[in-house]
């Protein structure tokens, strides 16, 4: 049941997002190198966290800075294409630095994960 429920908030997290494009936890929508850094730390995160407890919120953290960083790059003029391979490019410099704990990279995760709205409020 745990599991159905977090797939729901997922989902409900996800609608809202898509229903809403461009908002983030301020209300606005992040410039693209802001919401591009953000999608690669928490990409970077989230696959250093699977299978592990916190799995679960990592993927939340991804798909929010996700939508953000394809959001903001549309607004930019540039293609989703363009927009996943730049993610997925700036995901693998910063994967090292997380797995060797960096207090640069580290802080800057911080501070993306703390932008993310709840999503079972």
């Amino acid at each position: 049941m745990k599991l159905l429920n977090r797939v729901f908030l997922t989902a409900a997290g996800a609608a809202v997002l898509f229903t809403a494009p461009g908002v983030s936890a301020q209300g606005k929508l992040p410039p693209y190198p802001e919401a591009l850094r953000c999608a690669a730390l928490t990409h970077a995160a989230s696959k250093i966290g699977k299978g592990t407890p916190q799995e679960s919120a990592l993927f939340d953290q991804l798909i929010y800075w996700g939508m953000a960083a394809a959001d903001s790059g549309r607004a930019a003029g540039k293609a989703s294409k363009a927009i996943d391979a730049e993610v997925t490019r700036e995901s693998a410099v910063v994967e090292p630095q997380l797995r060797s704990q960096s207090g640069t990279a580290t802080t800057a995760l911080a501070a993306c994960v703390a932008r993310v709205p709840a999503l079972d409020n």
